[in-house]
């Protein structure tokens, strides 16, 4: 009985790891970080909002959600620079600078006072 149940703990995170090695293989590579990403990214998945990875970043599907967070924080959305997204907050100008971490999700910056 004992030995069973571990075997389907084992093979679940065997699983997981399969999953997460076959969405993010190619970004494991970059100098992120990954313990935030995979707490993220089961939110991130099946929500319609940006998930907040550590102090400075989130983790989105698409930068329609990571506005909208920004919105809800405050931020009014200006315009988009290249990967600079602009944003306005009591008068002052902020940017948040986005990048792909794999072909399904990209990673934002905190807005930060220009």
């Amino acid at each position: 009985m004992v030995k069973t149940i571990l075997f389907i703990i084992f093979g679940v995170l065997l699983f997981i790891l399969f999953v997460y090695f076959a969405v993010f293989g190619r970004a494991l590579n970059q100098q992120e970080n990954h313990i935030g990403i995979i707490f993220a990214l089961p939110e991130a998945i099946f929500s319609s909002s940006a998930v907040r990875i550590d102090s400075q970043a989130y983790l989105t599907r698409n930068s329609a959600f990571f506005i909208k967070k920004m919105e809800e924080e405050g931020f009014n959305y200006f315009e988009q620079l290249g990967a600079g997204y602009i944003f306005k907050k009591e008068g002052e100008s902020y940017t948040s600078i986005s990048r792909m971490y794999s072909s399904y999700f990209m990673i934002f910056s905190w807005p930060l006072k220009n």
